[in-house]
């Protein structure tokens, strides 16, 4: 934990869930991640299961044009053999209108959230919608989109 935040246990459950292909859980689609208000730890602030859940797009538009956002979502594309898969995307969202000190503990606390999620590819990083939208996250997992 290089920058001293500390990842809540719910951000892996949340992860955990995302990752899931058990039928005795209900499987999450996304979950958002952010801040405490202490600024000590990295929370849920929102999940959404396949059901309820807002496409990639949809979501990455709504983030916070001012404050920084970490997401794991599982992301439907098709597969160079046209088979429509998914594979979890985690973005570090640090939008330019932040606060630089937020920004500084994003960048440093994101090494700490993907090992704490075992997590090593298919990692968006940006400060503009352009970086991380479906585009990006496509190119990042070497995919197509679905029709």
């Amino acid at each position: 934990m290089a920058s001293g935040i500390k990842i809540a246990d719910t951000v892996k459950e949340v992860y955990s869930r995302i990752s899931l292909n058990s039928v005795k859980q209900t499987k999450l689609k996304y979950g958002v991640f952010k801040f405490a208000d202490d600024g000590a730890s990295i929370v849920v602030e929102t999940t959404a299961t396949n059901a309820d859940a807002m496409s990639y797009d949809e979501l990455i538009s709504g983030l916070p044009k001012d404050d920084v956002r970490y997401i794991a979502y599982d992301f439907d594309f098709l597969s160079k053999d046209n088979v429509k898969t998914s594979e979890i995307v985690l973005v570090s969202w640090a939008p330019e209108k932040s606060a630089i000190k937020r920004k500084m503990m994003c960048a440093s606390t994101f090494n700490s959230l993907k090992m704490a999620l075992a997590v090593s590819k298919n990692v968006l990083q940006g400060d503009s919608f352009d970086e991380v939208d479906s585009v990006a996250a496509l190119d990042k997992v070497g995919g197509k989109p679905l029709p």
